[in-house]
């Protein structure tokens, strides 16, 4: 449990989340097709990078999810409480908020998963995946907008 004291208001995690975000999906696609193709003499079909950016993008928010609730950085939350609200709040009430927006991120995730194996197998065309999965984010966005904090 984080005191009142020293919770601080902080961006720092957020940054370097962005700056994983934005250097782990530029270097996916190579990283991935140079191990599996000189590692196992595997070759990927076509849109298996898309598919790998769009799992990575949806457990990419799950994991800045987790940095929130851990952090307990509910105010980096769009619609959320500010700072001096959520410290004023406590800890008990910052983990709850912050656990119901991961429940929902978490669960898209998973269907998220579910469909990229269907879609893999039924050879789905890669543009589908990409409408499917953007769709599944804003979805899960979209519910997590009537989660209130008081």
């Amino acid at each position: 449990m984080m005191e009142q004291r020293s919770y601080k208001k902080t961006y720092k995690p957020l940054f370097l989340w962005l700056l994983l975000f934005i250097a782990v999906s530029s270097f996916l696609p190579t990283f991935i097709n140079r191990m599996f193709g000189q590692l196992f003499q595997i070759t990927w079909g076509e849109g298996a990078e898309v598919r790998m950016i769009l799992i990575f993008m949806v457990m990419a928010i799950d994991g800045l999810m987790v940095m929130i609730y851990a952090g307990e950085y509910v105010y980096w939350i769009n619609g959320g409480p500010s700072f001096e609200e959520a410290k004023a709040a406590g800890s008990e009430k910052r983990k709850a908020y912050a656990a119901a927006h991961l429940s929902v991120f978490l669960k898209m995730t998973l269907v998220c998963c579910v469909y990229l194996v269907i879609s893999s197998f039924l050879r789905l065309p890669m543009g589908i995946d990409i409408v499917v999965i953007s769709s599944a984010v804003v979805v899960a966005a979209i519910k997590t907008m009537s989660i209130r904090f008081n």
